[in-house]
């Protein structure tokens, strides 16, 4: 184990869970996600909807970006996450990455400026939790802010067109 404890490994689908967990409950302003799909994450789960609800309430310009490969399924599998997209479409925003750009084999979570779980290979659970390591997380930043602007195809929270 690393002398830094703010720096620890997760290898299964739970550890995952609890790493995610763990930068939710530390975010003040911002929650930046990019991975292929949101499977892993269950963010329908009762407290974990509960924690996401929590900061889009806040206000204050206070921002959840999640940037995914496939957004085909999010609407059927995700329903508590699709009612805080329609109730708060303002703080909360799910795009699909451009597929004709680059994308990045990891996958991470970045968490304010400082904050980030990473997932060197997107197609595996094995990562590290950094709570604090602003310098990943504004490599990271970068990456994610120039695929978001890339991206154009955004999740709709409403049913039209389906």
């Amino acid at each position: 184990m690393s002398p830094n404890q703010s720096t620890s490994t997760f290898e299964t689908p739970a550890e995952f869970r609890a790493a995610f967990d763990a930068l939710l409950a530390g975010t003040h302003r911002q929650l930046r996600l990019y991975d292929h799909d949101l499977g892993l994450l269950e963010l329908d789960h009762a407290p974990r909807h509960a924690s996401l609800r929590a900061l889009c309430v806040a206000g204050g310009g206070r921002r959840i970006e999640l940037l995914l490969d496939d957004i085909s399924l999010v609407a059927r599998r995700h329903p508590h996450l699709m009612q805080l997209v329609r109730n708060f479409g303002h703080v909360l925003e799910i795009r699909q990455a451009d597929p004709d750009a680059p994308r990045p084999d990891e996958a991470f979570v970045l968490a304010d400026r400082q904050g980030v779980a990473l997932r060197a290979d997107k197609a595996a659970v094995r990562g590290t939790l950094h709570l604090d390591d602003a310098r990943n997380a504004v490599r990271l930043n970068q990456n994610f802010e120039g695929m978001w602007q890339r991206s154009q195809a955004s999740v709709s929270a409403t049913t039209l067109g389906l």
